[in-house]
């Protein structure tokens, strides 16, 4: 009786391994491109990985693209974030990345009040009469904040190889989204595999 179950707790724990194992091996989703001024490479971020990096995956609201810039020509190369632009080919839906961790982490959030009048009949909507915006800061500091601001893609004068995550503001699945990056020379367009 103690031989079986110490069999079938050393199959358990292969298959447990052999599984780990396929995980590790699946790549995330990649693209490339590069023109005469700089090459690029894109990889998509998963919430898992995003939430082993900075300790949270922010509710699953983001597509993180982790991108690496490699200047060409021995020039620097100005690195601007809105640069960047991530659409969906399917809803045709597209942004521009967070330029801030605060925008991602911060304390500061954004309270929308709306009022209504009366309908003018039973089937027309209520019209709206006004807006009051308030913002409201917390005291607590989000954890999530110190290694985001670590792992954001910095806006500099670059004259080596940089890399760093950008936060699209948009859901997409990897094999619908494209990546465009503006640069001196031409537009880049990255597509992930």
């Amino acid at each position: 009786m103690k031989r079986s179950n110490l069999i079938l707790s050393a199959v358990v724990v292969f298959i447990g391994l052999c599984n780990l194992a396929g995980a590790a091996d699946k790549k995330s989703p990649q693209g490339h491109g590069e023109d005469d001024a700089v090459s690029v490479t894109a990889s998509l971020v998963s919430p898992e990985q995003l939430r082993d990096a900075v300790g949270s995956d922010f509710g699953n609201q983001y597509s993180v693209v982790e991108v690496h810039l490699s200047p060409k020509g021995n020039k620097p190369y100005q690195v601007h974030l809105d640069d960047f632009i991530l659409r969906s080919e399917q809803s045709g839906e597209h942004t521009g990345p967070m330029t801030s961790p605060n925008q991602i982490a911060g304390s500061t959030t954004l309270k929308v009040e709306r009022t209504y009048g009366n309908k003018e009949n039973a089937d027309s909507p209520k019209p709206l009469t006004g807006t009051k915006l308030e913002l409201k800061t917390d005291d607590k500091t989000d954890p999530s904040l110190v290694p985001l601001k670590q792992k954001m893609l910095a806006e500099k004068v670059a004259t080596e190889a940089v890399s760093g995550w950008l936060f699209f503001p948009l859901q997409e699945k990897a094999k619908h989204l494209i990546l465009s990056y503006k640069t001196p020379a031409s537009h880049i367009r990255i597509s992930f595999k």
